[in-house]
């Protein structure tokens, strides 16, 4: 398994809170790093703590981290949101994985994104939103598959024999074993992101945009589904200002039917 180099996000903001937290007591016109709001417990219905926090993708834009710890019945949950709106077009982002360092590509998964291990032919669709690497993701599908093996051998045998082979080459995959292999993420909202690296040569690294189809906009919720202001070939058309304004001022697991 390769050297874990990924801190957790809940981790990574229990990390930060403390110290936001003191500078914020000592200077109260001091923006705090991390955000504390009492909510809700899904779990056992107590209230528990949420921790926001701002943070910046290199490479990419900002996000917000969440964080949520109930003290009452011990139950946690971390996503992200992206910190903005759905973006023009979708995005498709795909890596080629060729060396163990490679598994600690920092991946954004917004709620909206489908992950997908091509050679695996294994995906996770939409759902909660996560900031983790490419390691941690291909782990959670396997311990996610391997969770469920027990009931699968007892009712359909057959199902599971096919499962046992994804997991085994999902194994190996972890353990370096099977390179080359590639990861994807598609995001009809464009908030999704795998990292690349400035050393990644051809065919290594590809994000490539695209015009969202009718059917992805009402899935999103958009209401206009013309894609107002692209050309047909999907470009941005600038807007024409009738009078120049001068410039401002500087600033100080879903698992693929068996074949």
């Amino acid at each position: 398994m390769p050297e874990e180099t990924f801190t957790p996000i809940g981790q990574k903001v229990e990390d930060i809170a403390p110290g936001a937290t003191e500078e914020t007591q000592a200077e109260d016109d001091q923006p705090r790093g991390v955000e504390e709001i009492e909510s809700l417990c899904m779990n056992c219905h107590e209230n528990g703590m949420t921790r926001l926090m701002l943070t910046q993708i290199p490479y990419f834009r900002e996000i917000i981290i969440m964080s949520f710890h109930c003290d009452k019945c011990g139950f946690q949950n971390n996503e992200i949101q992206p910190a903005g709106t759905f973006q023009l077009k979708g995005v498709h982002v795909e890596l080629r994985l060729t060396q163990m360092e490679d598994f600690a590509r920092q991946v954004v998964k917004s709620d909206t994104a489908t992950v997908k291990f091509i050679e695996l032919d294994v995906e996770v669709p939409p759902g909660r939103g996560q900031l983790t690497n490419v390691e941690g993701l291909l782990s959670t599908i396997i311990d996610d598959l391997e969770s469920n093996q027990g009931a699968r051998r007892e009712q359909q045998p057959e199902v599971a024999e096919k499962v046992q082979d994804i997991i085994d080459k999902g194994r190996k995959m972890l353990a370096g074993e099977a390179f080359p292999f590639r990861v994807s993420v598609d995001d009809p909202a464009g908030n999704s992101f795998i990292t690349p690296d400035m050393r990644d040569g051809v065919g290594k690294w590809e994000k490539r945009e695209y015009l969202r189809t009718k059917e992805q906009n009402e899935a999103l919720g958009l209401t206009d589904t013309s894609n107002e202001g692209l050309t047909e070939t999907g470009d941005i058309i600038s807007p024409t200002l009738s009078t120049p304004s001068p410039p401002p001022a500087p600033a100080a697991c879903t698992l693929a039917p068996p074949t």
